[in-house]
């Protein structure tokens, strides 16, 4: 084989390589029956609020179990300012955001699954979903992880600083 075949073929082998790596990370996945999860908060986003842009009015919050676990053991430290934890591997939060008050209209589902595979976002997949399952955010990794990491009072990449126990 020719030098330059050589070079085009490893040149070649690299692009497919990156692109492997690059895209290898798994989606997250559409909450399927979220209403199972346990719900640890119900709240109302209104104007004034810096996410009534994103997500205003209704939501509700939903872990499963060993986020909720986590959230249980740890909330009491994180509303009294001390340092907590990360949430551990396979911890899955889905917060709903409803359009009216009554709850009736979901309009947004956004998902934060923690898993290894998502280091390069503070260990948290995310998305956002319309009720039929079609993704709603186009950089996910950005868009979502940019905000969520600007806040010094976040826990792990979560909003739980409104939280009321």
């Amino acid at each position: 084989m020719n030098k330059k075949i050589m070079s085009w073929l490893v040149l070649f082998l690299l692009l497919v390589s990156f692109y492997l790596v690059a895209y290898s990370q798994e989606k997250v996945p559409f909450p399927e029956n979220y209403e199972k999860l346990i719900k640890v908060e119900e709240g109302e986003i209104v104007k004034g609020n810096p996410l009534f842009m994103i997500i205003p009015g209704l939501h509700r919050t939903y872990l499963n179990d060993i986020a909720y676990e986590h959230f249980k053991k740890y909330i009491a430290d994180y509303k009294a300012g001390k340092e907590v934890p990360p949430f551990p591997e396979g911890s899955y939060v889905v917060l709903v955001n409803y359009e009216d008050k009554e709850g009736k209209k979901p309009r947004l589902f956004v998902v934060m699954h923690k898993k290894k595979e998502y280091g390069q976002t503070g260990g948290w997949g995310w998305e956002g979903f319309k009720p039929n399952g079609e993704r709603t955010v186009r950089n996910p990794d950005k868009d979502c992880a940019n905000c969520h990491y600007k806040s010094a009072k976040d826990w792990d990449g979560t909003f739980f600083s409104h939280y009321k126990p």
